[in-house]
């Protein structure tokens, strides 16, 4: 209700209402479409990795309620993005007929064929469209319906992160563009969609986020056991290869803006810190089956060996605390769903940290034994990072204890 609440009370005040109650409707269904889908998805997984052969009747009703929910998710994309995406319509046609061929052809064996079977989900499951910023991440190159929803789910955060920008010019007058109040080095900006922060007027203190989600994200960002500030300690062969890196690729705005939209139950955070980018979207309410965690993590300034070093570190720790994940190169996307509120609060808070330690650690990564050593040290509490002196019991908790304080 307090996202309906909140439209309502603008609808009359300003012209915009009407796109932004379009814009905010849309990208919720393309959100809870893509929820559904990657839970569906992890239960087909689940099916492939069973001794059982695969059930046709099973995979024929997971089909058909994937059907629903990709054409209520590329619908509502076109709602969102003015119908600039129809070549995603024809990539969602095409690969549900490819399925339904396939299906029929496993229907057709007089007994049943397990690679029949395996054929339909590799129509399924696979992601081929990784990078965002690659010129085949594009819906002629979607070749599965995971990389559908891969696609749409990305467009439809760059819709709302436009309107944001709308919001930064003061064309949506109905939002506001509110910097947090930190000390710590991030150009944070909020846009509160209902019921997200006690106040409007900025900066925003902290204690002000009242969105459940952002509260425990920020409690982690903000773990006192955490260091964003300064340099991190280097060995000589990552920093001639940061080195390299800034004399090929210099970024630019090192601490550009980084948004984050928040409502009473959602949270969608996007970070760019110099040469990496990181994002956590995440819903929780009180139906377990509702939440979830989806967190991206891409680039570095060191070689690509130290990256994808880097890459397992994050990898091995977020395994410990229960994510699935997709690993390509320097990036890793993971997720984490259906799990009861107070847990999935618990695993954000500890996202939080992670995003924080994980901070130029490319740069560390010395050799293949570091993310180990690294991602044990993590999940016994301990932040420090080589080099660095032990600083009595601030960074010692171990994962599972976290404080939602923050």
């Amino acid at each position: 209700m307090g996202l309906l609440d909140f439209f309502h009370r603008f609808l009359k005040r300003t012209n915009t209402a009407p796109k932004l109650k379009a814009i905010w409707s849309g990208f919720q269904q393309v959100l809870a479409s893509n929820n559904e889908i990657q839970g569906i998805i992890g239960g087909l997984e689940e099916m492939l990795a069973s001794p059982n052969a695969p059930d046709l009747s099973f995979l024929n009703s997971r089909v058909w309620v994937l059907d629903q929910h990709f054409a209520g998710m590329v619908a509502a994309l076109q709602k969102i993005s003015g119908g600039k995406y129809s070549d995603l319509e024809e990539a969602r046609v095409r690969v549900k007929e490819a399925i339904h061929q396939r299906l029929q052809e496993a229907s057709t064996s007089v007994a049943p064929d397990p690679m029949r079977l395996k054929a339909v989900t590799e129509l399924i499951i696979p992601l081929n469209l990784v990078d965002r910023r690659s010129p085949t991440f594009r819906p002629e190159h979607c070749r599965t319906y995971n990389d559908i929803t891969r696609f749409a789910h990305e467009k439809a955060i760059q819709v709302m992160f436009g309107l944001m920008d709308d919001v930064a010019q003061g064309s949506v007058p109905a939002l506001k563009l509110l910097k947090l109040k930190t000390s710590l080095p991030l150009n944070l900006h909020l846009v509160d969609l209902g019921d997200g922060l006690a106040s409007h007027d900025t900066p925003v203190p902290p204690e002000d986020i009242i969105s459940r989600p952002m509260r425990a994200l920020w409690a982690g960002i903000s773990y006192p056991g955490i260091t964003w500030a300064g340099p991190v300690p280097v060995d000589v062969g990552g920093f001639l290869q940061v080195l390299g890196q800034s004399a090929i690729n210099p970024p630019q705005n090192f601490w550009d803006k980084t948004y984050a939209i928040v409502a009473a139950n959602y949270v969608n955070y996007a970070c760019r810190l110099g040469y990496h980018f990181q994002s956590v979207d995440s819903y929780i309410g009180d139906a377990p089956s509702d939440n979830y965690i989806n967190f991206t993590f891409k680039g570095g300034a060191a070689d690509d060996v130290r990256r994808i070093r880097r890459i397992r570190l994050i990898a091995l720790i977020l395994e410990r605390l229960g994510f699935n994940m997709e690993i390509f190169g320097d990036v890793i996307r993971a997720r984490f769903r259906r799990h009861p509120a107070s847990e999935t609060e618990d695993r954000l808070n500890l996202v939080g940290r992670l995003m924080a330690y994980v901070r130029q650690m490319d740069m560390l990564m010395k050799d293949d034994n570091t993310s180990q050593v690294l991602a044990e040290r993590f999940l016994a509490g301990h932040y420090e990072r080589p080099g660095e002196e032990e600083t009595g019991d601030a960074g010692n908790e171990p994962v599972g204890s976290s404080n939602q304080s923050g």
